[in-house]
């Protein structure tokens, strides 16, 4: 009779459930899985055909799902994930999710009919639970990007969103500015809520008074910065200086500027989140907050290919890459008036 999984059992001292789990593909320790490998190699342990199939259903797929195609965001993101993993065999799929819907079953027939390995999910919210929980029920390895999901918890890559905003508050702070405005975004959004507190730390600590935290919010699109820059307006005290969540909604805080006749900075200083090619030819050219985007990716796609191949043990891997600032023209330095 040849060795069965409990003689490997037996000749490494692991439980035969850690011996199964290491046939069928999954995560175990590095330890463990260098005993099982040892152990196999010297009783000359075979798979049977079972375990042969369920090992040989690894496709070298992942899917990215992201919540809106044509996104210069998303997409950029995307061609840094796929210049990762292909240098490790691995080929993607992309595909878009409604954000406003809890019938998932069209993304779940394109995870399963296409075996996918792995998932990179670029949630918009904190609305998606029916979607991840419906991955994780199928056992397919998951990976946060841009938001970090703690119900359920989950691998997660993001940027260091709350020092971001603390950093660029205190900038506007530097400049003289002491009535300060945020035009944010969903507030059910991790990265929003982490960059609001970032800006409320700054405020704490430099003492800017409440009425001069003024705090708008709505969605990333131009329509919604326009209206949040008009309701801001209307305040008193009125900020001298703005903090712009995104850069989508800073072209429509740009294009309500230019609307109204008020200038940057002489008239608002405004300082954004994000950055666009189209952000250093403006008149002025626009200081920016910028993520980095290929190390996103990166890591994100790292970070899969290491869960999908057992490779990391830790749970859960919550990475924060930090972002870069470009000063460039929007923001006026008051202390020289």
């Amino acid at each position: 009779m040849g060795c069965t999984i409990k003689d490997i059992a037996r000749d490494t001292n692991l439980s035969l459930a850690t011996i199964s789990k290491y046939l069928n593909g999954k995560n175990i320790i590095p330890e463990n899985r260098a005993k099982i490998e040892k152990s196999i190699k010297k009783l000359g342990y075979t798979p049977n055909k079972t375990a042969q199939m369920l090992r040989a259903r690894k496709t070298n797929t992942i899917c990215i799902l992201i919540p809106v195609i044509g996104d210069y965001f998303w997409g950029s993101l995307c061609s840094y994930i796929e210049e990762y993993v292909q240098k490790y065999n691995y080929s993607t799929i992309v595909s878009s999710y409604d954000s406003k819907t809890e019938d998932n079953s069209d993304v779940m027939r394109l995870l399963l009919s296409n075996q996918v390995d792995g998932v990179i999910l670029i949630p918009e919210n904190a609305s998606h639970l029916n979607l991840i929980q419906s991955i994780i029920q199928n056992n397919i390895p998951l990976v946060y990007l841009d938001q970090v999901v703690t119900n359920p918890p989950g691998d997660s890559v993001t940027s260091t969103n709350r020092k971001s905003a603390y950093d660029a508050t205190e900038y506007l702070i530097s400049k003289g500015h002491r009535c300060l405005g945020v035009i944010g975004g969903l507030l059910d959004s991790y990265t929003i809520k982490e960059r609001i507190q970032g800006f409320y730390d700054a405020c704490d600590d430099h003492q800017i008074p409440f009425p001069c935290r003024i705090v708008m919010n709505g969605d990333f699109s131009p329509h919604s910065g326009a209206v949040q820059l008009r309701r801001m307006l209307e305040l008193t005290p009125r900020p001298t200086a703005v903090l712009i969540l995104g850069y989508i909604t800073t072209l429509g805080v740009i294009m309500e500027l230019n609307t109204l006749g008020i200038s940057i900075p002489q008239d608002l200083s405004i300082l954004t989140f994000d950055d666009d090619e189209i952000f250093s030819a403006f008149e002025p050219p626009i200081t920016a907050i910028v993520q980095n985007l290929q190390e996103m990716g990166k890591q994100a796609a790292k970070l899969l290919l290491k869960r999908i191949n057992g490779c990391e043990t830790n749970f859960p891997v919550v990475k924060m890459i930090d972002t870069n600032f470009i000063e460039r023209k929007s923001v006026r330095n008051i202390t020289e008036i």
